[in-house]
C-alpha cells in the first residue's frame, strides 16, 4: 500500500465525522434533538469501531520502520492519559462544553443569547452533545486527540512520499512534539480537527497543482471545506488556495481543471456550512463589544499599553515568552499573505523539480515557523505545510551537506522537545493524573472561580443571573442562569468602570441586563483597577450596591442590592 492510499484511507475515515455532523445538526433542527442524539450515538459508535479496525489492521503504518510504530503507540497512550483530565480550560468550558450543555437544557438547538460563536458552523459539536448527554464530558477531549494523532500520520506519509521515510518520521515527530499540543492534549479544543483537514487539503492541492489531477483537487476542496465547518481559520486557508489556483491558471493556461476544483470548493463549503447559515439566518446573538475590538481594549485597559504597543503584543510575546506577556495573545486572523506565499512562491519562482521547489520554499518555512511561535494556535491550519517545507528544504540540503541537514533536523526536534518539556513543567494537572488529588481539588486550583461558582449553585436559584467578570471558563460548571461577555470576559464592566464614573449608572446598566450577582476574578480585577485608576469607583460601587456572599483567594461573589431601575 502506497502513501497516497494510506492518506486516502485516513481522509475518508475522518471526513465522515463532519459529514455526519452536518446530518445530525440538520436532523436536530427538523426531527428534534432526541432522535438526533440517538442516531448520533450509533454513528459515533460505528466511527470508533472503524477507527479501531483501521488501526488494528496496521496498514496505516505501511512503509514506516517498526520502531516508529512502537514509538507512535507509546506517544498515543501518553496523549490519551493527558486527555483523561476533567475539563478545565477556557474555550473547552465556554464553547465546546457550555454550548452543548445549554442546548441539552433547552431541549432544542438554540444559541446562547450573548455568545455570537454559538451560531458559527461547528460540525463536531453534535458529537460533543452525544457525549455530554451520556454523562461523558471528559470523553469530549478524546475526539480532537484522534485528529491530532491522525494528522501526524498524514504528514509523515506526505513527506515520505516526497522525500523518503526518514524525513517522514522527522515530520511526524516534529508535529507530535510541537509544544502547543501539550496543552491541546488536555483540552476539548477543535483545533486538531482543523489541523487534520488542513493537512489533508494541503496534500491534495499540492498534488493537484503538480500533476493536474482533478480528483485530488476535489478531495482538497472537501477537506478544507470540512475544516471550515469546524473553525473559520481553515476557511481563510481555503480562500488563499483558491487565489493560488486562479493565479496558476493565468500562468499555466490550464483553466478547466482549476475552475472545476474551485467550483467544487464553493459547493463543498455550502454543503458543510449552509445548514448553520440557514438555521441562524435571523438569529444573531450580540456581544457587548465589536468582535475585533475586544483584544486591543483588553491590552490597553488591563496592561496599561498604548494602542500601538498593544498591536505589538504578539512580537512581545515571542521575545518575552509566556511570563513576559501577562495579557496573553491568541493571534487574531491567519496570515493570508504568508499562506499565499508558501503556496505561490514554489510554483511561480522555481522549476517543477520537487527538491528545488522545496529549497526555494525555505525562506517561507523559516518565516512561517517564526510567526507560528508568535501567535500560537491560530496558525495551526498552516503548521503541516510549514513542517512539510522544512523537511523538503532539509532533504534538498542533504544532497550536498548531509551533516548540516541532519543537524538542522535534530536542532528543530530538540527545540520542540525543550518547549514540550517547559509546557509539561508548568502543567498543574500532574497530581490529578497521578491520583494525588481529587477532581474538586484540581478544578478549584485551575478554574479560578470554581469555589464561587459552586457556592452560587448551592445558594442561588433560577430567578437569579450571575455575571462572570474576567473569567468565563467556569460557566460550564454553573447551574443557575448566567451572563458573560462573549469573546472577552468583562468587556461590559471595563467599559462602565472608568475613572470618575458614576457607581449608580454602573448598577443601573447591570440591572437593565437583569444581572443579580457578579463573580469576579480578584487578581485580574486588581490589575485592571490599578491600570485604569478606578479603585475609588469600584469601592463606591461595592459599598453602595454590592453585598459580598462568598470570597476566597481567587474570586468573589457579590449580590447587587439597592440597584436603581
Amino acid at each position: 500500500m502506497g502513501s497516497k492510499q494510506i492518506i486516502d484511507r485516513l481522509f475518508f475515515l475522518f471526513i465522515s465525522m463532519p459529514v455526519a455532523g452536518v446530518f445530525l445538526f440538520t436532523m436536530a433542527n427538523t426531527a428534534g434533538l432526541k432522535p438526533a442524539l440517538l442516531v448520533g450515538s450509533i454513528l459515533l459508535f460505528l466511527w470508533l469501531a472503524s477507527l479501531i479496525w483501521t488501526v488494528a489492521r496496521g496498514g496505516i503504518f505501511f512503509g514506516l520502520p517498526t520502531w516508529s510504530r512502537a514509538a507512535f503507540g507509546i506517544f498515543a497512550a501518553w496523549v490519551f492519559w493527558l486527555t483523561s483530565l476533567p475539563p478545565y480550560f477556557r474555550d473547552d468550558l465556554i464553547i465546546h462544553l457550555a454550548l452543548p450543555k445549554h442546548i441539552l437544557h433547552a431541549g432544542a438547538w438554540v444559541p446562547i443569547p450573548f455568545q455570537p460563536s454559538s451560531v458559527f458552523p461547528n460540525a463536531l459539536l453534535p458529537f460533543n452533545l452525544v457525549l455530554l448527554n451520556a454523562g461523558l464530558d471528559r470523553a469530549v477531549s478524546f475526539l480532537p486527540a484522534f485528529f491530532y494523532l491522525g494528522t501526524a500520520l498524514v504528514l509523515a506519509h506526505w513527506v515520505k512520499e516526497e522525500f523518503g521515510a526518514g524525513w517522514g518520521i522527522f515530520a511526524g515527530g516534529a508535529l507530535l512534539l510541537e509544544p502547543l499540543f501539550f496543552r491541546l492534549s488536555t483540552t476539548a479544543y477543535n483545533d486538531p480537527a482543523v489541523l487534520f483537514f488542513s493537512s489533508a487539503g494541503a496534500y491534495y492541492f499540492w498534488r493537484h497543482l503538480r500533476e493536474n489531477l482533478p480528483a485530488d483537487g476535489y478531495k482538497g476542496a472537501v477537506a478544507l471545506a470540512g475544516a471550515s465547518a469546524i473553525k473559520y481559520n481553515a476557511g481563510l486557508f481555503l480562500a488563499c488556495i483558491l487565489v493560488v489556483l486562479f493565479l496558476d491558471c493565468l500562468r499555466s493556461r490550464i483553466w478547466a481543471p482549476r475552475l472545476k476544483v474551485a467550483s467544487a470548493s464553493f459547493l463543498a463549503a455550502l454543503f458543510f456550512c449552509s445548514p448553520w447559515w440557514i438555521r441562524f439566518a435571523h438569529e444573531h446573538p450580540s456581544a457587548p463589544a465589536p468582535m475585533f475590538h475586544g483584544p486591543l481594549q483588553e491590552r490597553v485597559a488591563l496592561c496599561g499599553d498604548s494602542f500601538a504597543y498593544a498591536l505589538a503584543s504578539p512580537v512581545r510575546l515571542f521575545f518575552e515568552g509566556e511570563e513576559g506577556n501577562k495579557c496573553g495573545y491568541d493571534g487574531g486572523l491567519n496570515p493570508l499573505l504568508l499562506i499565499f506565499g508558501m503556496f505561490c512562491a514554489p510554483f511561480f519562482f522555481s522549476g517543477r523539480d520537487r527538491k528545488f521547489l522545496a529549497a526555494s520554499a525555505g525562506l517561507f518555512m523559516v518565516s512561517a515557523s517564526l510567526l507560528f511561535a508568535i501567535t500560537a494556535r491560530y496558525y495551526l491550519p498552516v503548521l503541516p505545510v510549514m513542517i512539510f517545507l522544512s523537511a523538503g528544504w532539509l532533504s534538498a540540503l542533504a544532497e550536498k551537506r548531509v551533516a548540516l541537514a541532519l543537524g538542522g533536523a535534530a536542532l528543530l526536534l530538540i527545540l520542540d522537545l525543550r518547549g514540550y518539556a517547559l509546557a509539561a513543567s508548568r502543567f498543574e494537572g500532574w497530581n490529578r493524573l497521578l491520583g494525588r488529588e481529587s477532581n474538586v481539588e484540581f478544578l478549584s486550583k485551575t478554574v479560578a472561580g470554581y469555589g464561587a461558582t459552586m457556592f452560587a449553585n448551592a445558594h442561588l436559584g433560577q430567578k437569579d443571573k450571575v455575571y462572570f467578570v474576567f473569567f468565563g471558563n467556569q460557566v460550564y460548571y454553573c447551574d443557575v442562569p448566567y451572563y458573560y461577555d462573549a469573546f472577552w470576559d468583562g468587556i461590559t464592566f471595563m467599559r462602565l468602570l472608568k475613572p470618575y464614573a458614576d457607581a449608580g449608572e454602573i448598577a443601573r446598566e447591570l440591572g437593565a441586563r437583569k444581572i443579580t450577582h457578579v463573580i469576579y476574578n480578584k487578581g485580574v480585577m486588581r490589575q485592571f483597577l490599578t491600570r485604569s485608576d478606578s479603585w475609588n469607583v469600584f469601592a463606591d460601587f461595592s459599598s453602595r450596591f454590592g453585598k459580598t456572599l462568598y470570597e476566597d483567594d481567587n474570586s468573589a461573589l457579590i449580590e447587587l442590592v439597592n440597584a436603581p431601575r
